[in-house]
């Protein structure tokens, strides 16, 4: 199980990476919410759409890894894991989305794509908040990180949120966004 304190920080990132997103697209407008910058690369409503999907994604990731037996860890072991976790960058387009995770136009405006990040971000702190599963005993494999346990996945959430709010407030400042 995680502890009381492990718990607390998780839930105190997703609320605080809840506003992060909500402060990010403040004051835009649908038009600038689907201005893309490159073909290649991605709009807000973009953005905001696969942390829409990515949120209950990344949960049920979770749920799927508690299905494995599982591999307990010393401290040391899990230290030494964490530090090499920190150590690894990841600059913009090393970890692409899966298929299932891009976007998809799923939602017609940036206010109903923020509406469904809301709720599942609500589901996403519901689950941080009641969950009893050992998350520290079972793991699934990152793309860059390698193997990341089920409460790492949990307030990578947050992280998530945090690189592509980073992403969005770059969008706003290039001098060809609409203003």
């Amino acid at each position: 199980m995680i502890t009381d304190k492990e718990r607390e920080a998780a839930l105190d990132s997703l609320a605080r990476t809840r506003q992060v997103l909500l402060d990010a697209v403040e004051g835009v407008t649908d038009v600038q919410a689907r201005w893309k910058p490159a073909p290649e690369r991605w709009s807000i409503l973009e953005y905001v759409e696969h942390l829409a999907v990515s949120d209950d994604a990344l949960i049920a990731l979770i749920r799927r890894s508690l299905q494995d037996p599982p591999r307990p860890e010393t401290e040391e072991e899990r230290h030494a894991r964490e530090q090499k976790i920190r150590a690894t960058p990841m600059p913009r387009g090393v970890n692409h989305a899966p298929d299932m995770l891009k976007p998809g136009a799923r939602f017609a405006s940036l206010s109903e794509a923020v509406a469904a990040f809301l709720d599942a971000r609500g589901r996403t702190t519901e689950y941080a908040r009641t969950t009893q599963e050992d998350l520290r005993s079972h793991f699934a494999s990152h793309s860059v990180l390698g193997p990341l346990d089920g409460y790492q996945w949990l307030t990578a959430n947050a992280r998530h949120v945090e690189n592509h709010c980073a992403h969005i407030r770059e969008l706003k400042t290039l001098e060809s966004f609409p203003r």
